[in-house]
C-alpha cells in the first residue's frame, strides 16, 4: 500500500480537532476505507506523530494495528506546517510542478516552511 499524504493530513487534523482524549479505533475519513486508514495510523505512530497503544503479533514483534489517542508534539509540529489549506495546496502544487507524484515528509516540511515564509512576506531574496 502506498503512503497517501492527503490521508495523513486528514488524520492529523481529525486527532487535533477531536474534543475528547478517548481513542478512536478507525476515524471516519470520507473516501477512505478501513484498511487504508489503519495502515496510515500505524505509519503515523511509527513516525512519532500519534500517541497510540500498539497491538503486536503473538508470534513476532510486528505491529498488527494501533489504537490511536492523540497527537504527539511532533504530530502537532508537522500539522502546524500543513494545516492551512492554502499552504497545503501550494505544497502539492510545488511537488506536481516538479514532476513528482510523492515526496518525503522532510521535503514536505521544507516546502511548507517556504510557502509559510512567502505568505508572511519573509521570503529571502534570491541571489
Amino acid at each position: 500500500m502506498k503512503r497517501d499524504m492527503e490521508l495523513i493530513r486528514k488524520l492529523l487534523i481529525f486527532f487535533d480537532e477531536k474534543p475528547e482524549p478517548h481513542h478512536v479505533q478507525v476515524p471516519p475519513i470520507e473516501a477512505y476505507d478501513e484498511l487504508a486508514i489503519k495502515y496510515h495510523l500505524v505509519l503515523l505512530h511509527d513516525a512519532g506523530y500519534l500517541r497510540c497503544e500498539v497491538v503486536k503479533s503473538s508470534t513476532s514483534d510486528r505491529t498488527i494495528y494501533v489504537v490511536p489517542f492523540d497527537l504527539t508534539w511532533e504530530g502537532h509540529e508537522f500539522l502546524d506546517r500543513i494545516r492551512d489549506q492554502h499552504i497545503w495546496n501550494e505544497v502539492r502544487k510545488q511537488i506536481r510542478d516538479r514532476g513528482f507524484t510523492a515526496a518525503s515528509v522532510e521535503f514536505l516540511k521544507t516546502l511548507a516552511d517556504a510557502a509559510i515564509r512567502k505568505r508572511l512576506g519573509l521570503e529571502q531574496p534570491k541571489r
